[in-house]
């Protein structure tokens, strides 16, 4: 068996985004989002990283989330200001929660080489836009 030591923060921001695929979600809608971050080293750890680090620098990208519109990169947002919305690469037809669970993954990989943190072997972002919907980018 192969053991491991994992980290878990915890994040929340409001948001608006819309599915243009979708039927019931293709207006202009809102959630409160659930971010997990989890990070796991090998073997058994007293202490896996300083969380501070990283809680910092991951709260400042979910601040800029907080009450905007998340507006996928390949889709038209004609009347809003840039200081409304942020953009994530996605689909032409808006934001998906597996785009932003990914655009998290991608700048926490960002903030691990920026501090220097290399002994992570397993990454995993949990984007919940309800409590019973989820979407999850993981890396290993």
């Amino acid at each position: 068996m192969v053991e491991s030591t994992c980290l878990s923060m915890k994040f929340m921001f409001s948001g608006a985004h819309r599915v243009r695929f979708s039927d019931v979600y293709g207006g202009v809608h809102g959630h409160n989002y659930d971010i997990t971050i989890r990070l796991c080293v090998r073997g058994r750890r007293m202490l896996v990283t300083d969380i501070d680090g990283i809680r910092r620098e991951v709260q400042g990208i979910v601040n800029t989330f907080d009450g905007k519109y998340i507006k996928s990169s390949m889709e038209n947002t004609q009347g809003l200001m840039p200081s409304e919305f942020v953009e994530v690469p996605c689909i032409p037809e808006g934001a998906t929660g597996e785009c932003v669970a990914w655009y998290f993954m991608d700048r926490v990989t960002e903030i691990l080489r920026k501090l220097g943190i290399n002994d992570v072997t397993e990454a995993q972002v949990i984007v919940c836009d309800s409590p019973i919907n989820c979407f999850e980018a993981k890396s290993s």
